[in-house]
C-alpha cells in the first residue's frame, strides 16, 4: 500500500512538471516561428526590391526618352545596371553648367553629386538665381531688463528711440524702422530689406529678426538672437533668398536648398522662405523639405502627424501624388521607427505586379526605390566601386550641425536623412532632450530621438497603442480593395 502511494506521488510530481513546462515550450516554439516568419518576410521585402528594380531598368532604358527629373531620381534610386548610362545622358543634357529649370538643375546636382561627378559649376548657375522674397513681413526686436535709450544707425544717420520697462518703443527708428505690433517691435519697411543696421543701447540688451507670411498670422524668431553690454552694438542685416527663375518658387527651392546642403554650402539665408511660405504650399509637403534642411524637430512631429491612416503621405492638394509624397516623408524622416516600418510596408503592399509603381510610372518607381534602399551612391567610372557606407565603417551619421568641423568624415556615405558622417556622436539622456520612454503598451506619435538611454526617446506625449491585426492578404504583401484592376 505504501508502495502504491509512492508511486501515485511520483506521478502527481511529474504531471505537474510538465504542465510547468508545457508553457515554455510552446513559447519557445512560438518564438522560433516569429523568428521564421520574420526572416521569410525580409526575404520577400527583398525580392520585391529586386523586382521593382528590374522594372525600374526595363522602364527607363538607358534614360535618353525620360525627363531630366525622371534621370535625378533614377541615378539616385542607383540601379545596378543602367547606372552609368543615366549619368552620361544627365550631364549630355547640361548647357553652360544648368538644366534651363532651377528645380530640374538642383535635382541634377544631387544626382551627379551622389555619382561622384563634379557639380560646380551648376551650383554657381543655382546660386546666380536667387532671389528676395516679397512675401515676408521683417521685424526687428529688442530687448533689456531695464528700461533702455537704443540708437539705430543706418544709411550713415542715427535714429534714437526708447523701450520702456513695459518694453514698448516710443517713437520709430527713422523712416525704415516702423513701430508695429502694439508698440513692441520695429517693422522694417520693404525697400530696407537690403541695409545694414547697427545698434546700440545704454544697458544690456538682446536683439534679433522675426518674420511672417504677409497673409498668415504665423511670426517666426529668426535663429540666432544676438546679446550685447551697454554701449556695445551689434550689425544686424536681413538675409533672406529664395530660387527661381523668374520669381520665387518653393519647390525649386526647396530642392535646390537641400542640393546646395549636400554640397557644402551654407543655407540659412533660404530657411525663413521655406519656413513662412510652408503654409501657402501645402502641395509639395513642406514639412518634409523643411525638417530635411533644418533639422527642427517639430516639422517631424508634423510631417508624422500628417501620416493617413493607411500609413502612407499625401500633401494637401498635392503636386504630385500618395507614392511621391510618402518616398518624400520618408526620406526626410529616415530611421527605422514604427511609422516609417508602416509606410515602408504600405509601399510594397501597392507595389504593381510587375515590379513598378502606378502604372509603371518611372518617376513614382524611382522615388519609391530611392525611399526604400537609400543605397550608396557610385562613381560613373569604371572599376571605382561603390562608396563605402559611413555606419558600415562604424562611424556616425549625424546633423551637421552635431558634428564638430575637425571630426567631418568626407569620404563616406550616410542616407538622405543624414547629412554628415561624423567621427564620434554627442548623445545626450532622453531626460535632457525633454522627453520620455513610451511604456508598453504606449506609442511615440512624434519622431523618437536616439539618447544614451533609448533609441526612442519621445519629445512629445506617448499614447495608447491600438492592436493592429494585420490580415492574410497584407501577410502576402497584398492590397484589400473593393475590386480588382484588369490586370491584378
Amino acid at each position: 500500500m505504501k508502495k502504491e502511494n509512492d508511486l501515485g506521488v511520483v506521478f502527481l510530481a511529474v504531471l505537474l512538471l510538465m504542465v510547468l513546462l508545457f508553457p515554455s515550450i510552446l513559447a519557445t516554439n512560438h518564438t522560433s516561428d516569429n523568428s521564421s516568419d520574420t526572416a521569410d518576410s525580409q526575404e520577400q521585402k527583398s525580392s520585391k526590391i529586386d523586382e521593382g528594380f528590374a522594372c525600374l531598368e526595363a522602364e527607363a532604358g538607358d534614360c535618353s526618352g525620360l525627363t531630366t527629373q525622371e534621370i535625378a531620381l533614377t541615378i539616385l534610386a542607383t540601379p545596378d545596371n543602367i547606372f552609368d548610362e543615366c549619368v552620361s545622358e544627365l550631364i549630355n543634357r547640361t548647357s553652360e553648367g544648368n538644366l534651363v529649370n532651377v528645380r530640374d538643375t538642383a535635382l541634377a546636382v544631387l544626382a551627379l553629386n551622389h555619382a561622384g561627378e563634379d557639380t560646380t559649376q551648376m551650383e554657381e548657375w543655382l546660386l546666380s538665381k536667387t532671389k528676395t522674397p516679397t512675401e515676408l513681413i521683417w521685424y526687428l526686436e529688442q530687448d533689456s531688463s531695464l528700461a533702455s535709450e537704443c540708437n539705430f544707425q543706418y544709411s550713415g544717420e542715427d535714429h534714437r528711440a526708447n523701450i520702456g520697462l513695459d518694453k514698448k518703443i516710443d517713437q520709430n527708428a527713422g523712416s525704415c524702422l516702423k513701430r508695429a505690433q502694439s508698440y513692441f517691435w520695429l517693422k522694417v519697411e520693404e525697400n530696407c530689406y537690403n541695409k545694414e543696421f547697427t545698434i546700440s543701447c545704454d544697458q544690456d540688451f538682446i536683439t534679433t529678426f522675426l518674420y511672417k507670411h504677409k497673409n498668415f498670422p504665423t511670426i517666426y524668431v529668426l535663429e540666432g538672437t544676438s546679446s550685447a553690454s551697454a554701449s556695445e552694438s551689434i550689425k544686424m542685416t536681413i538675409k533672406s533668398k529664395c530660387f527661381g527663375d523668374p520669381s520665387c518658387n518653393y519647390e525649386a527651392t526647396a530642392w535646390t536648398a537641400l542640393a546646395l546642403l549636400k554640397t557644402g554650402h551654407l543655407i540659412e539665408d533660404y530657411i525663413p522662405y521655406l519656413v513662412a511660405l510652408a503654409e501657402s504650399n501645402k502641395k509639395y509637403l513642406p514639412e518634409a523639405f523643411v525638417y530635411m534642411v533644418t533639422k527642427y524637430e517639430d516639422y517631424a512631429n508634423q510631417l508624422i502627424a500628417k501620416q493617413k491612416l493607411g500609413n502612407s503621405w499625401e500633401a494637401t492638394g498635392s503636386a504630385n501624388d500618395e507614392y511621391y509624397d510618402t518616398s518624400l516623408a520618408l526620406l526626410a524622416l529616415g530611421g527605422s521607427f514604427e511609422q516609417v516600418t508602416k509606410a515602408k510596408d504600405w509601399l510594397l503592399f501597392s507595389q504593381e505586379p510587375n515590379g513598378c509603381w502606378k502604372n509603371s510610372n518611372v518617376k513614382d518607381t524611382a522615388i519609391v526605390l530611392w525611399a526604400l534602399t537609400e543605397r550608396a551612391g557610385k562613381s560613373s567610372t569604371p572599376d571605382a566601386g561603390s562608396t563605402t557606407l559611413c555606419t558600415d565603417a562604424d562611424y556616425f551619421c549625424v546633423p551637421t550641425s552635431d558634428c564638430q568641423t575637425s571630426e567631418v568624415l568626407t569620404n563616406y556615405f550616410c542616407s538622405f536623412s543624414s547629412t554628415t558622417c561624423c567621427l564620434s556622436k554627442d548623445l545626450k539622456t532622453c531626460s535632457e532632450h525633454g522627453g520620455s520612454i513610451c511604456s508598453e503598451g504606449e506609442f511615440c506619435p512624434g519622431y523618437p530621438k536616439e539618447a544614451t538611454d533609448t533609441d526612442e526617446c519621445c519629445t512629445v506625449t506617448c499614447e495608447e497603442a491600438k492592436l493592429e491585426i494585420e490580415s492574410e492578404c497584407a501577410q502576402e504583401f497584398k492590397t484589400c480593395k473593393s475590386f480588382c484592376s484588369d490586370n491584378e
